[in-house]
């Protein structure tokens, strides 16, 4: 017990900071309850829907107003404007007004009737993925079962029943089946990595603010002197009431996602409450290696804030990691929030057995000891010196 009171010593007066300084107050308890708030309500619809398009009708039939009407149906997308010709729909494009433009051209319904080919035009803004798929997709969509009921009217005409004429127009159907968010939900997707993302940003920052603040104002030796002589006491006494912390945040940010924004759970609630845990002591692991790599406070933010954001880039959400360069693939391996947000998504969404989670748990425990195990000498003489080599 004895040995316990220097860290407990420290940790009260961790406590205490926490609630004194505006910095952390609003790192620890504001931030990370305003990103649920955020993220959760900018989602909450799943899906994106009536994205602005501009029609330009050329033909003026009633086949073409026809065809408006059925893509203004879509739920993807919403007619709202008709401009006169295809340069000022182009003009609605990169004003940013509409995400895209279709073209119904001149004699339009006559060609069709003779049997002709005909082309409607669409142009869309494909620098907005989102925006501009979700308009492709609803396009294309309209326009194929527009050609669909064409096509199968003609053979009906010539006395072909519906059945045959249905098979004759698609004698292939494909049957899909989406093992993972069915409903196309961008919000399951999308907030599992973002509030996990900023949660994880939280934890770093917070944990290299408390032990920065200190080494800042050349208060090291005091600490070392509390604890006589141990790091170890200090580093449980100044991490311990964040990690208690933050675990609860973190319980909160999951019950958002998957109790009051009702995403789907399938796997192990445990699994991902270890992995929870791990990522918040990866993170500090990793904010205790930046500070003793770092010359001063200000360095060793910028480090843990820049490590913290480009693991998002890394963790596969905008871009797959298999399709990475092989270099870029292993540096993956080496953010927590990679192997957390798998975790994460193979327990709930996938609803996979533990075992294959284990990996991921494996390596998330491996990134718990290795950056505090090869900076301790480091910390240590740092926190000999008392102070970090430059005051900013």
């Amino acid at each position: 017990m004895s040995k316990m009171k220097p860290s407990l010593r420290i940790a009260k007066r961790e406590i205490a900071l926490l609630f004194n300084s505006k910095s952390s107050f609003v790192l620890a308890i504001i931030l990370p309850f305003v990103s649920i708030l955020f993220f959760n309500t900018l989602l909450s619809e799943g899906v994106a829907r009536d994205l602005p398009v501009a029609v330009v009708d050329l033909d003026h039939t009633a086949t073409s107003r026809n065809v408006i009407a059925q893509l203004d149906a879509a739920p993807e997308i919403k007619i709202g404007f008709f401009p006169l010709d295809q340069q000022k729909g182009e003009a609605l494009i990169r004003l940013g007004k509409a995400y895209g433009v279709i073209t119904i051209p001149k004699n339009f319904e006559a060609d069709l009737k003779s049997g002709k080919q005909v082309h409607i035009i669409n142009q869309y803004n494909s620098n907005l993925l989102l925006a501009g798929g979700l308009e492709y997709k609803a396009f294309r969509k309209v326009i194929g079962t527009i050609s669909a009921g064409i096509n199968i009217e003609k053979q009906r005409k010539k006395g072909v029943s519906m059945q045959q004429a249905l098979v004759n127009y698609q004698p292939i159907l494909a049957n899909n089946h989406v093992l993972s968010n069915p409903f196309t939900n961008y919000s399951y997707y999308l907030n599992t990595g973002f509030l996990t993302m900023f949660f994880q940003l939280f934890v770093m920052l917070t944990t290299i603010y408390c032990f920065g603040a200190d080494l800042k104002y050349s208060k090291g030796n005091k600490l070392l002197n509390i604890t006589n002589g141990r790091l170890s006491a200090i580093i449980l006494g100044k991490v311990l009431p964040y990690t208690v912390w933050f675990l609860l945040v973190g319980i909160i940010t999951l019950l958002s996602m998957y109790v009051w924004q009702d995403f789907p759970f399938l796997g192990s609630k445990i699994t991902v409450l270890v992995g929870l845990l791990l990522l918040i002591l990866a993170n500090q692991s990793f904010a205790l290696f930046f500070i003793a790599i770092s010359g001063s406070f200000r360095e060793a933010l910028t480090i843990g804030s820049g490590f913290g954001a480009v693991s998002l880039s890394f963790s596969g959400i905008t871009f797959p990691i298999f399709g990475m360069p092989e270099v870029l693939q292993w540096l993956s391996q080496v953010f927590p929030f990679t192997h957390f947000f798998e975790l994460l998504l193979d327990q709930s969404q996938r609803g996979f057995p533990v075992f294959y989670s284990l990996k991921s748990i494996i390596i998330l425990v491996v990134l718990c000891i290795v950056p505090i195990a090869i900076s301790w000498l480091k910390l240590k003489r740092l926190f000999l010196k008392g102070s970090f080599n430059h005051r900013i």
